[in-house]
């Protein structure tokens, strides 16, 4: 039974039951009271009753919220979602609580605690739903939200049935673990049999950590959420026990008939569910098991397809041809556009299984299979957590390691999002052991790669769900000089549950044959561009200490030391450039452009750029303002998330003195911040980097 909250006089709470929405299209979560088709129900849960003693049944009325009586929470928020904006809104009707309402003394009405089941939520898209259900409201944790009234203003001191009041409502919402103030307006009619009331707020979704939503190519919501309730409560007997259940279960779709089995079956397992399975790498975005799975989100499917969000192949058309390229072609788009416009109708049976088909389209030999020393186990306080592996390289004969093929092999995948692999030289030992104290788990924490200083360290390989297994031309490989290590470090992303981690990199090594012909090592390069972004005027504006750059290399040098407040200045002399030239604002974007000169001569095997997540564009291009100028790699949209070395089909040629234009795009707008600050060159998840690597095939 709910505590009563007795209202100061004058003081009156009718109602308040609020949950905060948000939007992003891309998750699903899979807890063990899941129904099987995905959707949520919640057991064994009752609406909140007030418990009545000594009630006066001539000046006393109780009236009861009861799930799926009428009552209905919306949030209304503006969501840009593939470029177009529009509004959003989800609803709910499951709700409950109780208000004693005395008809002579409005003051001393009592209300219990009123609280409302966000998992059942629902919008325009069942996986914006699924999504806003897991991450946001982590209803995995917290499936309700909660509102205590504390008081209300504008009830009048008499009134008669059917009046209506204006009225503002003031309580405590707590969602999630978050509790905030918040102030409702609306109006509210009061009948002998129902109180029908209506009322709405604004609220900051960041101040509940449900918001902004920003997801590179694919959605991006306001900070600012309208919240607003229709509610209805109907008045029943004192004595009545019975509060309704909110348990609720979410009907399955019906699913129209159409042609699944022929062309969409087959373009959604070659495609989509080698990484969207069950325990799959792209399990905690969404699991497509089964032919139902995928209907019940045929829209969703086309939507994410049709902006290019998924399968996240990000390179443009001005880029080369790359190999291992898991984009979709057009008449595999329009296959899924036209599915979706049909209705999403299946041919077979729901329960029909999806099995991937993906090829695994090259293959090494597993010369060297090597894992950290221990497993790591992350943190759900941590969701997502990067993390540097050490992994060493059997070397008995003392004579160091031709590597001539590489793959990373996750051992939790569902929750190892991606891997960046790093050639460490034996000088770099010390500066590893160091780190590794840092805390008591295997490893040590590192958000910007390898996450060292030493010099010599350089980039190897990366992974992401669906990448293959590098296998370099013959007569070439990387070489670890006797006592090097490899550095991997692994993003993991945690849902609810931590399972120990401790991924293994196959590396195939050369054969003594090949020793004996010689070996070319692949030369790898990197290339650093400054990166400034000031704070906008109206940030500049509310005096915040951190928009003053200074301020912020203070802080730096005191959170990674004396040589990263240095570092942003660095930057722009290699570039030939001073301040001014950088630490411009196009509305909330910032662009850097550095042209250098290559180091390497040969043939171009595999180009990488790196930013971190106000990551906005990215180009890099070969010869840039002449007749043989060539893009070598253009991302228009920008994503943290995909960050991958891209080797072209095509041999394109490079000699050491060729000009190389790199240019990075940031846009403040990308992240919230919960206070402005200067960003510039850094480590942090506040900071920012225009890094690029090119690795170069050397001539015979």
């Amino acid at each position: 039974m709910a505590a009563l909250r007795r209202l100061q006089p004058g003081q009156f709470a009718i109602l308040g039951v609020v949950v905060i929405g948000s939007l992003l299209m891309v998750t699903r979560d899979q807890w063990d009271w899941l129904l099987a088709d995905g959707d949520p129900q919640t057991t064994d849960v009752e609406a909140p009753t007030i418990a009545v003693e000594e009630v006066d049944e001539e000046t006393q009325r109780l009236y009861r919220i009861s799930p799926n009586n009428g009552s209905e929470v919306r949030y209304v928020v503006t969501e840009r979602l593939a470029g177009t904006e529009k509004t959003t809104v989800g609803t709910t009707t499951v709700v409950g609580g109780d208000i004693l309402f005395d008809l002579e003394d409005p003051s001393s009405s009592m209300i219990g605690e009123v609280v409302v089941n966000v998992e059942m939520f629902t919008s325009d898209s069942n996986l914006r739903d699924k999504r806003l259900r897991h991450d946001f409201l982590a209803s995995t944790h917290f499936p309700f939200a909660r509102f205590e009234p504390t008081s209300v203003e504008g009830l009048p001191t008499s009134f008669a049935d059917g009046d209506t009041a204006s009225l503002t409502l003031t309580g405590n919402l707590t969602v999630k673990e978050t509790t905030n103030e918040v102030v409702f307006v609306g109006e509210a009619t009061i009948t002998d049999g129902r109180i029908l009331a209506s009322v709405s707020t604004s609220i900051l979704g960041s101040a509940f950590d449900v918001g902004p939503i920003n997801i590179a190519r694919l959605a991006h919501t306001d900070d600012e959420i309208t919240l607003e309730f229709d509610l209805v409560a109907d008045r029943i007997d004192l004595d009545a026990t019975d509060s309704g259940s909110l348990e609720s279960d979410i009907p399955a779709d019906e699913i129209a008939g159409g042609a699944f089995a022929e062309h969409v079956m087959p373009v959604l397992q070659a495609n989509c569910v080698g990484c969207h399975r069950s325990g799959g790498p792209g399990w905690s975005t969404l699991a497509l098991d089964t032919a139902g799975d995928a209907a019940a989100i045929a829209d969703d499917i086309a939507l994410v397809t049709g902006v290019g969000y998924m399968p996240p192949w990000l390179p443009s058309k001005e880029s080369p041809d790359f190999l291992n390229d898991w984009s979709l072609t057009d008449d595999e788009l329009g296959i899924l556009a036209e599915w979706a416009a049909n209705g999403g109708g299946l041919d077979v049976a729901p329960d029909t299984p999806l099995v991937s088909t993906a090829p695994l389209l090259n293959s090494i030999r597993r010369d060297i299979v090597t894992s950290p020393a221990e497993p790591y186990v992350g943190s759900l306080e941590q969701k997502d957590d990067y993390r540097c592996q050490v992994y060493e390289v059997p070397d008995p004969e003392g004579d160091g390691t031709w590597i001539t093929g590489m793959s990373f092999e996750p051992d939790a995948a569902s929750v190892v999002h991606h891997a960046i692999i790093s050639r460490v030289p034996a000088s770099a030992l010390p500066e590893i052991e160091a780190r590794s104290t840092e805390d008591d788990k295997p490893g040590y924490e590192c958000f910007v790669g390898e996450g060292l200083t030493t010099g010599g360290v350089y980039n190897i390989a990366g992974w992401a769900p669906g990448q293959q297994p590098s296998e370099y031309p013959d007569g070439v490989g990387i070489y670890l000089e006797p006592g090097d290590v490899i550095v991997n470090q692994i993003h993991y992303h945690f849902d609810h549950e931590t399972p120990p981690d401790q991924s293994t990199i196959v590396l195939q090594t050369a054969t003594p044959d090949e020793v004996a012909a010689g070996l070319r090592r692949i030369q790898g390069s990197a290339y650093t561009t400054p990166a400034e972004m000031p704070c906008t005027p109206e940030e500049i504006a509310t005096g915040a200490p951190l928009c003053d750059r200074d301020a912020v290399l203070v802080e730096l040098a005191g959170l990674y030391g004396e040589t990263a407040a240095y570092l942003p200045d660095s930057m722009i002399r290699g570039c030939g450039g001073q301040l001014s030239d950088y630490d411009q604002l196009d509305g909330t974007v910032a662009h850097s452009s550095c042209d250098l000169a290559a180091r390497n001569t040969g043939t171009i095997f595999s180009v990488l750029g790196h930013m971190h997540e106000f990551g906005a564009s990215y180009r890099m291009t070969l010869h840039p303002d002449t007749p043989d100028e060539r893009v070598l790699l253009d991302i228009p949209v920008w994503s943290f998330e995909w960050q991958l070395n891209y080797t072209p089909v095509e041999e394109i040629r490079i000699e050491r003195g060729d000009t190389l234009r790199f240019e990075c795009w940031w846009d403040r707008s990308l992240v919230h911040l919960e206070e402005p600050r200067y960003v510039t060159w850094n480590e942090g998840t506040v900071d920012e980097m225009c890094y690029s690597s090119i690795r170069v095939i050397p001539d015979p």
